[in-house]
């Protein structure tokens, strides 16, 4: 029936064809390759000059009839970023008049990225530039772009839907590229579709000949050209529709000025076509209205990234990136509780703000081929290294501000001796390690000061500094507990959390035995019958660099050792020099995992094997805003059997395994990709129990990326592991892989002494399956709300209570970019909420 749905619809279409004008719609723009075409002095000069030329023609042409009017279209919100501060206000209020007439259109992102390979937050803090035109000027930005690189990955739909978008166009490169496939896809245009059910009406179109006409990133390259090639189009079988559009007419070129469209839309209309300059959502408005209801659906990934695959080639870089994304996490929180005493608090931080989130997301800029001719390899990556600075200094800097006034607003209720607080910057209630750094006397004992019991702790030195290691139990949400550090006058503990002997470290969890080379060859699960869960496969086990002899080694060395945990470190040369570190616990089954390569890896893939005993197993890994199955669609999972890229595929938090009785969460804190045991460029493998972590490698060598790390000889790669003995839970393994790479921190108290609460927590939510995703005092100020977002992990729809230590007196849903959409009353200071299933919300609230 659905078949004969589909052609009774061609039908109609065909015969309406017959007897009513069809349109085709003609977008100029100019596709920026930054950092690629031109540098940052090229490009800015270039935007700046070609705005002031549409704004100039676009006022010009006003008296004509809409389809002959001039207008713009900017493929990245970063154009106007650049007029606003290289401009006269005056000249800023034009182009904004223009954005608001549709004269202009810009986008929600910066420039065209690499999002696929994004953390979901990175993605997300890219378009909130945008977000603030939005807000300040009364624009409604509907439009985002993912750009030339072949593959689209799944969950980005879900981000930018949530943010606002609507509409959104692709034109791949088909250069530099594995993916076959490109000249013949299912659906020209189609609503791409997350698994939130949240949509964004896509235009795709199969490549015609090449990059400049149809399917390209410059449609619009040879304008008269398009026009024919849009009426072949609306004339063949798999083009039922009155309606198409052709887009881009800058390609690699720095600035593009031309009216040539506008000749082009009156020399091209007559009574069966009308032509029409567009600013591109006109199209997508017009298609929407007229074939909306009856176009079909994509939920699939075609691969996260593939020119992405190039960020490994500067890993050391990336993995700073993705660690600073994860550090905003505490940031934010803990500069919400500052902000809620002290609402001047970080104000000078506003300009370092709205850049930090303009870098975030530049670093994902699409141009990491690195291969063009006027911007040299190490241009490129001196313009990396700075632009993550610029993202990771304000996280960094928020971090410490945030801390030392926390510390000056509490009050010291221990009559004057040393007192720190522990805050949790994650949404749940934990118990977990805390190091507080400390150089005082080691006769000591440690005080929780809410309950008054003496906690366990020991001293730990890292990279030469000493901290006192507390075991801090029931931290509260987002909140934190004071603790108090007096003189001991009795022996302390000497209980140990773990036990080495040999080779060998053991738990109430788990024993672990370690090569010299930091692999774990067997790791044996006490409270699951001794199961065993490493096998080999290929040669490899587990936090696997590569087989090697042993002729060079140190032997194993015990770190750090006391009664909240115990430390096994193993140092050698072989393959690469570096050290791996396994930590153990005695009050969880979290094993923690320190990786550090020492010298220069070269350009050849290096990768961290994890193989597992488990037959027949699912892995499931996070991309972009989405939790997915990493099978093939005819496999049962989530990714593409055709026009895909799947040798490499995004890890972001977590990857897991498991045989449908028992797995293994793989916690991911640096790392951007993995590989799934033999995949390939087309096919996932989804038998061989192995992961992959690509620790560094130029994996499209020699061309594309950078050569030999840039030099680079550090690096770091830190993992978790807990057994999963219930089945997979993409909230279980979600929250075990944000607690391993969101720690609890620490800070002295300085404040007055007096009384003060001694635990606190800013906000509670009801629902183990909806987790905190981000907690931020709203980008105009603590006084315009608090913003909280949220991630229901459940394939249904779950309803949850969210609460405040203070009445909840009202709230907004909002973009994800901060743009009010509705109202939402609480009930009796709270919020009860239903949450679509997999989706993100997000929410503007003010308590009392």
């Amino acid at each position: 029936m659905k078949l004969i749905g589909i052609f009774i619809f061609g039908f109609l279409i065909l015969k309406s064809t017959l007897a009513q004008q069809r349109k085709i719609y003609l977008a100029p723009d100019d596709h920026t390759d930054y950092m690629w075409s031109a540098d940052e002095a090229g490009y800015r000069k270039a935007f700046l000059e070609t705005l002031d030329y549409y704004i100039r023609l676009n006022d010009s042409t006003a008296g004509e009839s809409y389809p002959y009017q001039s207008k713009w279209n900017c493929d990245g919100s970063y154009w106007v970023y650049e007029y606003q501060h290289n401009r006269s206000l005056q000249q800023f209020t034009e182009l904004i008049d223009q954005i608001r007439k549709g004269k202009i259109t810009v986008p929600l992102n910066s420039l065209p990225e690499l999002s696929g390979i994004a953390p979901t937050e990175a993605i997300i803090r890219d378009m909130y530039y945008a977000g603030t035109l939005e807000r300040r000027y009364g624009l409604d930005l509907d439009l985002v772009i993912e750009m030339e690189d072949q593959v689209l990955p799944l969950g980005l739909s879900s981000l930018w839907a949530g943010s606002g978008a609507k509409y959104s166009w692709r034109g791949v490169c088909d250069c530099a590229t594995k993916v076959k496939g490109l000249y013949s896809r299912p659906n020209e245009i189609y609503w791409y579709k997350g698994l939130d059910d949240q949509k964004i009406l896509m235009k795709w179109y199969s490549l015609v000949v090449n990059n400049l006409q149809l399917g390209g990133y410059a449609e619009a390259r040879d304008p008269n050209r398009s026009v024919l090639l849009c009426k072949e189009l609306m004339n063949s079988p798999k083009y039922p529709y009155l309606i198409a559009g052709a887009f881009g007419k800058g390609w690699d070129d720095v600035k593009t000025t031309t009216a040539e469209f506008l000749e082009v839309a009156k020399s091209g209309s007559d009574k069966d076509y009308q032509v029409i300059v567009s600013n591109e959502t006109d199209f997508f408005k017009d298609f929407e209205q007229t074939y909306g209801s009856v176009l079909p659906s994509e939920s699939v990934s075609y691969g996260s990234t593939e020119w992405g695959n190039s960020l490994a080639s500067l890993a050391a870089v990336s993995s700073k990136v993705k660690r600073s994304v994860e550090k905003l996490r505490t940031a934010e929180a803990l500069y919400t509780m500052v902000s809620l005493k002290d609402k001047n608090f970080a104000t000078g931080l506003n300009e370092i703000r709205e850049r930090a989130w303009i870098s975030c997301g530049l670093y994902f800029d699409h141009d990491w081929t690195a291969d063009g001719t006027v911007v040299t390899k190490d241009q490129r990556a001196d313009w990396a290294r700075k632009t993550a600075g610029q993202f990771g200094s304000y996280v960094d800097t928020l971090v410490d501000m945030s801390l030392t006034r926390l510390g000056e607003l509490l009050s010291n209720p221990d009559n004057g001796k040393e007192t720190f607080f522990v805050f949790n910057p994650l949404g749940w209630k934990r118990t977990d390690y805390c190091d507080y750094q400390y150089n005082g006397p080691s006769e000591i004992k440690i005080v929780d000061l809410t309950t008054a019991n003496e906690v366990p702790f020991q001293f730990i030195t890292r990279k030469n500094v000493r901290y006192v290691r507390i075991l801090a139990t029931d931290l509260p949400s987002l909140g934190y507990k004071i603790y108090g550090i007096r003189k001991r006058s009795e022996p302390g503990m000497s209980v140990s959390a773990a036990t080495v002997y040999g080779d060998i470290i053991e738990n109430s969890n788990y024993r672990i035995k370690l090569s010299s080379q930091g692999v774990i060859t067997s790791l044996i699960d006490k409270s699951d019958n001794n199961h065993e869960y490493i096998r080999s496969v290929n040669g490899l086990s587990a936090n696997d660099l590569g087989s090697a002899d042993n002729s060079s080694f140190s032997p194993l060395r015990v770190e750090n050792a006391g009664p909240v945990s115990v430390t096994l470190s193993a140092e050698s040369l072989k393959p690469l020099k570096h050290i791996s570190k396994i930590t153990l616990f005695g009050f969880n089954d979290r094993i923690e995992i320190e990786n550090y390569i020492e010298q220069n890896p070269g350009s050849g893939p290096v990768t961290y094997a994890f193989s597992f005993n488990l037959d027949n197993p699912e892995i499931h890994n996070e991309e972009a805003g989405a939790i997915l199955k990493a099978r093939q669609v005819s496999d049962g999972g989530h990714y593409a059997d055709s026009i895909c890229r799947l040798d490499w595929i995004a890890i972001n938090h977590f990857a897991e395994m498991s045989d449908g009785n028992r797995g293994m969460i793989l916690s991911n804190r640096d790392a951007i990709l993995m590989k799934t045991g033999n995949s390939t460029v087309a096919r996932l493998d989804p038998h061989t129990p192995q992961i992959k972590v690509l620790a560094a490698g130029q994996i499209d060598a020699p061309t594309l990326g950078f050569i030999d790390q840039d030099g680079d000889s550090y690096f770091e790669n830190f993992f978790a592991l807990r057994s999963d003995k219930n089945g997979f839970n993409p909230a279980g393994a979600m929250k075990f892989s944000m607690e391993h790479q969101n720690p609890l921190v620490a800070g002295r108290i300085n404040g007055r002494s007096g009384a003060s609460k001694k635990t606190v927590s800013m906000f509670e939510v009801s629902n183990p399956e909806v987790l905190v995703w981000a907690l931020k005092p709203s980008e105009d100020g603590i006084d315009s709300g608090i913003i909280m977002r949220v991630w229901n992990m459940s394939d249904d729809d779950e309803d949850v209570v969210i609460s405040s230590y203070s009445e909840i007196i009202s709230c907004r849903l909002t973009s994800h970019i901060e743009t009010d959409i509705s109202e939402i009353k609480p009930e009796s200071g709270v919020l009860k909420l239903k949450i679509g299933h997999n989706r993100i919300q997000t929410y503007r609230i003010f308590i009392k």
